[in-house]
């Protein structure tokens, strides 16, 4: 269960009514040795902002060259990890909903929407400098999901089946420092995604 009123938040958005928080973000992309001194108000992520260095920055660039080789496997592989481990999760997504594990792992839809969420990775890379467009894309992305019904609780589900995935992939470059800096970057994306979630 969330700690938002989704309901009224849904209201509000097929209304057409804007429901960006009023208060100004700081910029956490960028700004290495900002700190969220600020008080939640209510919102759920109360925990401050990882930070996110150049360095980390560099090793997140890095890895995903290799990983962009087979996005849509490891996007498969990270959703399968998910409804294993989580199978309340595969419930809530219509399309996979009762499906058997062998159906998921052949299923069209579910590598779809794998490359969908791995090309919002994509996304937030190519715009890894740019904080506001990104801030502004995972809004828009967070409200899409309060439309879908997803519970604020499954963001932070996302970054450790991903981190899951990709390790295979990047084979003899996987270390501690890498697995670090992708974990940081989830949690940076999942929060800024839960600042539309809140309401």
């Amino acid at each position: 269960m969330g700690c938002i009123n989704t309901k009224r938040r849904k209201d509000a958005l097929r209304k057409g009514i804007d429901v960006t928080p009023t208060k100004r973000t700081k910029n956490y992309l960028k700004q290495n040795n900002e700190q969220n001194d600020s008080p939640s108000n209510g919102r759920c992520h109360s925990e401050p902002f990882p930070e996110f260095t150049d360095r980390q920055k560099q090793l997140v660039l890095d890895s995903w060259k290799i990983i962009q080789e087979d996005m849509s496997k490891v996007g498969v592989v990270m959703f399968m990890k998910l409804f294993e481990t989580h199978p309340d999760v595969q419930e809530v997504f219509m399309p996979f909903k009762g499906m058997t594990k062998e159906d998921l792992q052949y299923s069209n839809q579910l590598k779809t929407h794998a490359l969908r969420v791995m090309g919002t990775v994509d996304k937030c890379l190519a715009r890894i400098d740019d904080t506001k467009k990104i801030q502004e894309m995972l809004h828009d992305l967070g409200s899409r999901h309060v439309m879908y019904n997803a519970k604020v609780d499954y963001i932070d589900l996302i970054g450790p089946q991903f981190i899951w995935a990709i390790q295979p992939a990047l084979k003899e470059q996987w270390n501690r420092e890498v697995e670090e800096a992708w974990s940081d970057l989830f949690k940076l994306i999942s929060q800024l995604m839960k600042t539309a979630m809140t309401f």
